[in-house]
Formats: C-alpha cells, structure tokens, sequence
C-alpha cells in the first residue's frame, strides 16, 4: 500500500518511528528486476526491522543491555566476549 508524504510523516508521528524507516519498509516492496515474483520482499523488510533495533541498540550507554532487552541474546554474548 503506497502512501503519500503527508501520511508518512502522520504515521511517523503517530507511531514515534522514523519517517526514513518507514520509507524503508516500504520501499521493499519496491519491484526488484532481480526478483520479479516479489519473493523476497518479507526477507527485506525483517532484514529492516532487524537494522532498525539493532542500531538503537548499538547506540545506547549500555549496548549489551540493550541487546538482551529486545532479545538478541546471541548477539549480546558475542558482543560481551570481545
């Protein structure tokens, strides 16, 4: 479903996210010559989710804390052993 600027930056109030990751979300959907059935535009957007809450994470005072909140466990234990 394409939304207008407008809409996007109302939702983007709304829902306290970032416009550009918005647009980003939606932006997988985006046809993709390399994949014309659109097979792959669920990897794409959880592949945005997943960039999104890792990087608050990241830039938080405590990152390994952060990680295990939203439930990156493993990432936070391979973090912690560096």
């Amino acid at each position: 479903m394409a939304y207008t600027e407008d809409e996007l930056r109302e939702l983007s109030r709304r829902a306290g996210v970032p416009q550009e990751y918005l647009q980003r979300l939606m932006s997988a959907e985006d046809h993709d010559p390399q994949d014309p059935e659109g097979n792959n535009i669920l990897t794409k957007k959880l592949t945005i989710v997943f960039d999104h809450h890792v990087a608050k994470c990241l830039a938080s005072p405590d990152p390994i804390a952060a990680l295990r909140q939203f439930g990156f466990e493993e990432t936070a234990d391979a973090f912690g052993k560096r």
